[in-house]
C-alpha cells in the first residue's frame, strides 16, 4: 500500500518519529507491503525504525523521488544509503525510482547496490503502463505499473473486472514486448472517494495537499481519511 506519511511535505516537516510509529501500527492491520514515494522529512528513517522497534510485519518498497532539479535526486539516494548503513536492508523489497517520469536522464542506485552487495534487490521506476514499456523495461529489474481504471473512464461497477482484463490481455504483453520478460509490481491502482464514493483505494490517508483548482480527486484516494478513520470495511485476511 502506498504511504505518505500525514504533514511530511518539504518545506513543513512536521511528521515525528511518534506519529509514524502510529501510524505504521494502523498501517500493518491492512497490510504487510509499503510503498514510499520519497525520503526527505525522515520518513524512510522513521519508517525503518519503526518497523525494527516495534517488530512490525512490514516490508518496504523504498522510494526515491526524482523531478527536474537533480539536486532532489542526489538528496534522496544519499539518504537512502544513510538509512540502510544504519538499519541494514532486511526490510527492504525493492527500490522505486521516481514516480510517473520518464526515468531516462537519471542514473539509478542499482550499480552502488551491486557494490554492496544486493543486486538481489529490484531496481525500477513506477510510471503508467503506457509509457513503462521497452526500451525502458528492457532495462528495469521489474515494471512498476500505476493502473487507473477511473482515470480510463470506466465505469466503477466494472472497474475490477476491466483492471484484470486489461492488465492481462494489453498491459503485460506491451510490456513484455522488448528484449526481456519482466515481473510486472502494480504500484498504484485504486478508486477516489470524491467526487463519488467508492469502496477501492491505494493509498493509506487521503492527501489534502494534492488537492488545487480543478483536481480535488487527488487528494481522496486514502483507505482512510485525514483523521484517520476507515472508509471502508476490511476483509478478514492480509495479503501473503
Amino acid at each position: 500500500m502506498a504511504y505518505v506519511p500525514l504533514n511530511a511535505q518539504i518545506p513543513n516537516c512536521h511528521n515525528t518519529q511518534q506519529t509514524i510509529d502510529d501510524e505504521l501500527q494502523l498501517l500493518v492491520q491492512a497490510t504487510k507491503r509499503v510503498r514510499l514515494y520519497g525520503t526527505d522529512c525522515n520518513v524512510l528513517w522513521y519508517t525503518i525504525d519503526a518497523i525494527q522497534r516495534l517488530k512490525l510485519d512490514l516490508q518496504v518498497v523504498v522510494g526515491i523521488w526524482i523531478d527536474k532539479d537533480k539536486a532532489v535526486y542526489t538528496r534522496q539516494t544519499e539518504e537512502f544509503y544513510a538509512v540502510m548503513d544504519k538499519y541494514g536492508w532486511s526490510n527492504v523489497i525493492g527500490v522505486s525510482v521516481g514516480n510517473e517520469v520518464l526515468f531516462d536522464k537519471y542514473q539509478t542506485p542499482e550499480k552502488k547496490m551491486v557494490a554492496l552487495g544486493h543486486r538481489d534487490i529490484p531496481v525500477f521506476t513506477s510510471d503508467l503502463e503506457s509509457v513503462n514499456r521497452p526500451p525502458l523495461t528492457d532495462h528495469e529489474d521489474k515494471a512498476g505499473v500505476n493502473l487507473h481504471p477511473f482515470f480510463s473512464g470506466i465505469p466503477i461497477d466494472q472497474a475490477a473486472s476491466w483492471y484484470w482484463k486489461y492488465l492481462n490481455e494489453t498491459g503485460t504483453p506491451a510490456i513484455n514486448s522488448g528484449t526481456k520478460q519482466t515481473d510486472i509490481w502494480i504500484t498504484e491502482v485504486g478508486w477516489p472517494t470524491f467526487p463519488a464514493p467508492a469502496a477501492v483505494e491505494d493509498s493509506f490517508f487521503d492527501a489534502p495537499w494534492k488537492i488545487w483548482t480543478g483536481s480535488a480527486v487527488e487528494g481522496f484516494w486514502g483507505l482512510l481519511t485525514i483523521n484517520k478513520r476507515l472508509k471502508v470495511e476490511l476483509p478478514d485476511c492480509l495479503a501473503n
